[in-house]
Order: structure tokens, then sequence, then C-alpha cells
């Protein structure tokens, strides 16, 4: 098959920024192995996400976005163009007023802060990349030795373990931004900074009042409460995102893997995508190859389970964007051809649905063609929201499985999904019967180049003109559907 790139089974999530905010940009990432686009609202002005929002719509209208929320983050005012690189062992004053930042003086936007902090405290920057220790404080300003240095720039987070902050999720700002969001119509908005389930439903409920019922909520695990929490959140969320830099700051960084993995088990067993995110590749920021300790570890979340890995910083403002997606793409050639295949009984829930038992038995039927030889196969999966494909995908099985949808919507989201490549098919749901709508299916697929005519094929069907827990599965070979009737 020619479409290899398409059929890569784990996702990549680009943020874009600065270096990737052209359609032609964009563009170009997306031929190089980009299935989402993230918009950060932490940076830029509203008329700069406004115009990437557009830009990705018109660079690829096949393409999710997810819009993220900034969150009751602090974080460091505006810095000169091109930001700071900071050098352990030197000083830097942090002040209240509002500077342009420098190697030498940074603002932060939380000017209150200073109440709180002592002597002694630390105070991290760029997903605790930066380290610095405050030495003394004035009213106005605080004097830090830098202990570990590194790149910083504008509206860059801030972490400092010793304070406990009353967070309020969503904040005034993140509910302005709200508005804006359910206008733009994306298929996903990242909530930051949750602490209980309260706080993904606060969010959905302003997106309803907005008009706005479809757009699916991503929940990032960046703070320790979550953790404790994080059971009934999964159960109000659509998906997770493991939001490595803060969480590593915020727990002893040697405990953030094993909750990663125990999280990404969670979420395979509820059918829900997981997102691995920040310090994948940092070091493709200012480098055209990676380290090979970040090569291990986009490995290693895949081979956990994760569905989608994600550039932050890499593609958004990186000097090598391209590079970055196309390094990301290879390690997920390699790790889906060496991963071992799942024990389909250790996914299953406890409150299984007809879907899930259709995805189990798919899993079943890819295993028993494998041992029958069967060289060319193909899962076709039809689904009306999503619900159906994802069921299917949380099994892993050995097959690529095309997700059928009449929904622009449904497509874009499976894009998310691991395993899944969408194929938008309009007036699906007019077919007058199951083998009518099975036929134009495969002849699509085959049309598109997406299967071939010798091959074996596994058609998973919530059918789309009966009750939604009406479903199939059945083996066909492609050349008997496409034949001449």
């Amino acid at each position: 098959m020619d479409n290899q790139k398409s059929l890569t089974k784990s996702k990549i999530i680009c943020t874009l920024g600065p270096a990737t905010s052209t359609p032609e940009q964009i563009r170009k990432l997306t031929e190089l192995g980009m299935d989402c686009a993230r918009i950060d609202f932490s940076c830029g002005t509203i008329n700069e996400k406004l115009s990437l929002f557009k830009n990705v719509r018109k660079a690829d209208d096949s393409i999710p976005i997810i819009c993220e929320l900034q969150g009751p983050k602090i974080r460091i005012g505006k810095m000169q163009k091109g930001g700071a690189v900071l050098h352990a062992g030197n000083s830097i004053t942090i002040t209240n007023k509002d500077v342009t930042g420098t190697s030498e003086k940074i603002s932060i936007t939380n000017k209150d802060l200073y109440e709180d902090l002592k002597q002694g405290d630390l105070f991290y920057i760029n997903d605790g990349i930066v380290c610095l220790r405050i030495e003394t404080i004035s009213e106005e300003e605080m004097e830090c030795t830098i202990l570990s240095g590194g790149f910083i720039s504008s509206r860059m987070g801030v972490n400092t373990p010793s304070l406990v902050f009353p967070f309020t999720v969503p904040t005034g700002q993140d509910i302005q931004d709200l508005w804006v969001i359910a206008d733009l119509d994306p298929e996903f908005v990242a909530v930051s900074y949750v602490d209980t389930e309260s706080d993904v439903l606060a969010v959905k409920k302003i997106l309803i009042e907005r008009g706005n019922d479809g757009i699916k909520l991503i929940t990032k695990i960046d703070r320790p409460i979550a953790l404790a929490t994080f059971d009934t959140i999964l159960e109000v969320s659509d998906g997770i995102m493991v939001a490595r830099g803060d969480l590593g700051v915020e727990i002893p960084p040697e405990e953030v893997l094993p909750y990663q993995k125990e999280m990404i088990r969670k979420c395979n067993i509820a059918g829900k995508p997981i997102i691995v995110a920040t310090q994948m590749l940092e070091s493709m920021v200012k480098s055209p190859m990676p380290t090979r300790a970040e090569i291990s570890d986009v490995f290693n979340a895949i081979e956990d389970g994760a569905d989608a890995v994600m550039l932050s910083a890499e593609t958004a403002s990186g000097e090598f964007p391209g590079e970055a997606v196309e390094m990301m793409e290879r390690v997920i050639r390699v790790s889906e051809a060496l991963i071992p295949q799942r024990d389909p009984d250790n996914y299953d829930s406890e409150h299984e649905t007809t879907s899930e038992m259709i995805g189990h038995l798919v899993y079943s039927a890819c295993k028993k063609l494998s041992d029958m030889q069967c060289k060319n196969g193909m899962i076709i999966c039809l689904t009306h929201n999503g619900y159906t494909g994802r069921m299917v995908s949380k099994y892993r099985p050995s097959l690529p499985i095309l997700g059928i949808t009449s929904h622009t919507r449904t497509a874009r989201e499976m894009r998310l999904v691991w395993g899944i490549e969408p194929l938008l098919i309009p007036g699906l749901e007019g077919s007058e019967d199951s083998l009518t709508l099975i036929r134009r299916s495969v002849k699509a697929c085959f049309e598109k180049d997406l299967i071939e005519h010798d091959e074996t094929l596994i058609i998973a069907a919530n059918m789309l003109d009966r009750p939604s827990q009406t479903n199939m599965v059945a083996v066909f070979s492609a050349k008997d559907i496409l034949k001449d009737k």
C-alpha cells in the first residue's frame, strides 16, 4: 500500500506558533505526519489564535484542532524578541513591574506572589528546566540565583512547589476564551489545572450555555490532586493529556512515569484517547537531532498504549519543526513494528457494551487471520459518532483500521484515536440496506487506494440506519464486494 504515512497507528499532535503559522507551514506538517493541531490560548493575541485556527482549516480541513485553555497558571511576562538563555551560577531579578524581560530581569503575571514566598524557595520556569533560588525579597523584586539554566520566552509557565494556591477553573480569562472557542467550534478543548470532575463539568456548562454542546473535552493532568481524583475525572472527560512538565515539578520526577503508565492503562480500558505531552523531543527546539533518551521516551509512551504523542515548543517556536515531526513519525514506525500484541481480556471494562464486544471480536478475527498467514487485511469500521471505532481501537488489533463516517466532526475526532484512519463519505446513512452500505464504503476505500482488490476485510459496523446499539462484525473478501452486481 502506498499510503503508509496515513496508516501509522499512533498519532502526532503539533502545537502551532510563530514557526508554524501559515497555511503552507501547517500543510507541510500534515505531509510529514501531523494528525492534530494544538492552539495554546496562553500564548499570543486573540487575533493570532483566530488566524491559526483559520489557517489550519485552510491548510487541511480534515485535521482536528485542540484549543487549550491557559488556566490559573503563574507565568513570566513579556520577553525580548527571541527570548533569553539563563546560565547556571548567574543572578536574575524577578520584578512585579511590567518590563520586557532579559537574561538579567523578568516579570511575572501574579503580582501578589511576593507576599507568600520566602528566602530559599525554588522557582521553576519552562516545565522545570530552569530553576531559580530566591536569595532576597523586597516589595517589588526578588533577587535569585540561577541553579539550572536554559531558554525562557514570553508567557512561559512558572511553578513554585512550596506554595498552595486557591485555583479556580475555569478562570475569568478562560471563560472569555471559551466564548470565542464555542464560536470557532474546534473538535477539542484541553482543560488545564483541573482538581476534580466538577472543574471539567464547569467548562462543559459554559460551552453549552454558549450554544455548543459538541466540543469534546480533554483534561490535562498536571497537578497532584488530579492524580488522586483521576478515576472520576476520566468518567466526565472525553480524553486525557498527561502534562508531564507541570506534573514533574509538582511531584517527585521519578514518580511521573509510573503515574503515566497507570493513566494510559485506565484510558485504554475506557476506550478514551490519551495524549502524552511535554519535552518529548525538547532538544529539537535548537537541534536538528534529538537525544537518545528522547527517542526512548517517545517509544515507551507508544509501547505503553498512548493514542498520541505531542510536540510543544518543538513545532511552535523551534528551529526545526519539520524535522521534529519527521523524527516522531520515524520512531512511531519502528515502535509499531516491534510492540507485542496485548491480551484483549485485560482491556475489557467493568460494564461491557455491545460495541466493546464487537471490538473484542475484531481483535480475535485479526489474530485468526494472522494465524492463517493472511498477508493482506484491513478493518473497516462504520461508525456514526466514533464510539464503535474507539471500542475497536482500544484492543490494539494488528490490522489497520479505516473509520468510515458521514459526519465531518466524527472523521476529524477519529484522527486522534490510535490506529484509525478516517474516511468521510457523505450520505451513507441514506443507504437502503446494510449490504449497500458496506459495498459503498468498500468501493470508496478502493477508489482512494486505501485497500487492495485481494484484501480480506473485517467489517465492524454501527449500523447507521439502526438504533445505536445495533452492531455487526463480518469478514469479506474485497473482490467479492467490489465485483459488479
